[in-house]
């Protein structure tokens, strides 16, 4: 990868995985409009009669401006760059307002992968990324050159060697989350008889004592006057 592109917009803890351009199918266009328009222009200035020499200057205007729509295609082409480290995905595209749009690993929740019958041929692909948010900086990466291998590297740097994502683990061994966001082991919560005493319910007790709950005579009434000697 160019050296520029790294020192900008890497950072220094991070692994690179894969540093690609878009694959060199995508000038094809760029290059075939301008040799047909040479071709038409060559034709034109050969065969076109003299009172027709209008049009053959037109001829040649256009293919000067799919000459320069080439050149300006190659520098796009030479300025776009797909980064993907062990933490994020990174594009950069555009010539004269340069962009990086940037997706965090931990946001990616799928990755399609198609080859159309002319990705086959020439051999490159296209990504589409579905993220957990509703803005996606990055959603569609056309031109992957050596597809198939990009998506193995990328498939192991999202879901870890072993195929699984890693922050998943934590909530397949017999964990469960807790008020705070993490996760618990559930042999380390206490036995139904060492329940905390904010556990325990005392709804069924009664609020009140009624009547004849307790067996202590009544006292109430005058006091008895005491015989006198």
């Amino acid at each position: 990868m160019h050296s520029r592109i790294l020192d900008r917009y890497v950072l220094g803890d991070e692994r690179v995985v894969v540093a690609i351009r878009h694959h060199w199918a995508k000038m094809i266009e760029p290059v075939f409009s301008a040799v047909v328009g040479l071709a038409l222009a060559v034709w034109l200035a050969s065969n076109a009669p003299p009172e027709a020499s209008v049009l053959a200057l037109v001829a040649w205007w256009l293919w000067f401006a799919l000459v320069l729509r080439l050149a300006w295609k190659l520098l796009e082409w030479r300025n776009e760059w797909f980064v993907a480290t062990d933490k994020r995905l990174l594009m950069t595209y555009g010539l004269i307002t340069h962009k990086v749009a940037m997706m965090p690993l931990r946001k990616v929740t799928d990755m399609n992968y198609a080859r159309s019958p002319l990705g086959r041929i020439f051999g490159y692909g296209q990504f589409i990324m579905e993220s957990a948010g509703q803005d996606q900086a990055m959603r569609e990466i056309n031109w992957v050159p050596d597809p198939d291998e990009t998506y193995r590297r990328i498939c192991d740097t999202i879901f870890g060697p072993e195929g699984r994502d890693p922050d998943e683990d934590i909530g397949t061994q017999g964990g469960r989350a807790d008020r705070a966001g993490g996760y618990q082991d559930e042999r380390s919560q206490p036995s139904g008889h060492d329940e905390a005493a904010w556990e325990v319910s005392h709804d069924d007790e009664p609020s009140y004592a009624p009547v004849g709950y307790w067996d202590d005579p009544d006292i109430t009434g005058p006091i008895p006057r005491m015989p006198r000697d």
